[in-house]
């Protein structure tokens, strides 16, 4: 099936159950990555707690059907996403996109991002940003190729981790 058969929603609470288990499954791929198997338990935990943020203006969710194919969450500053006001950021912020392993290579994220950039311009931001390690390389090349541009004063570290910023002038 193409990407015209993925539709865009804002996830409705019915749905939470099966978005968690998309998100997990979406980012197992990275476990490989931790050397630490209780770094790897936190960073899960923290993105199953991320589900529930009361912080996060929407999640947005592509479907095929009935089947959650991947999602996004959108903040709008920074304090809200990351609980860091300090980095300046009073744009729409994407956390979290994830793609389930079956749902890859069919326009799944460009489209979840297509939907942010509209969302984004709807508020009237001047940018998008999103935040990524080098672990997610496939993700920051997707980001690079539709326009994001590297914004290191944007960049912060969660341990000893560089998280680096990507920005998206609307």
């Amino acid at each position: 099936m193409t990407v015209a058969n993925i539709v865009i929603e804002h996830l409705q609470e019915e749905d939470y159950a099966n978005y968690l288990e998309v998100l997990v499954e979406s980012y197992a791929q990275y476990e490989k990555d931790y050397e630490d198997p209780e770094r790897w338990q936190s960073y899960l935990s923290d993105i199953r707690a991320s589900v529930g943020n009361p912080n996060a203006e929407t999640i947005l969710i592509a479907k095929r059907g009935d089947d959650i194919l991947g999602g996004l969450q959108l903040f709008t500053d920074a304090g809200k996403a990351y609980g860091l006001p300090e980095l300046n950021i009073q744009s729409t912020i994407v956390r979290l996109l994830g793609v389930h392993p079956k749902g890859r290579g069919q326009g799944v994220a460009k489209k979840l991002l297509n939907e942010s950039f509209a969302f984004a311009r709807k508020r009237q931001d001047q940018a998008l940003y999103l935040h990524s390690g080098d672990m997610m390389q496939a993700a920051i090349n997707l980001y690079l190729s539709l326009g994001f541009v590297r914004d290191e004063s944007k960049e912060f570290y969660k341990g000893d981790i560089l998280v680096k910023s990507f920005r998206y002038d609307l």
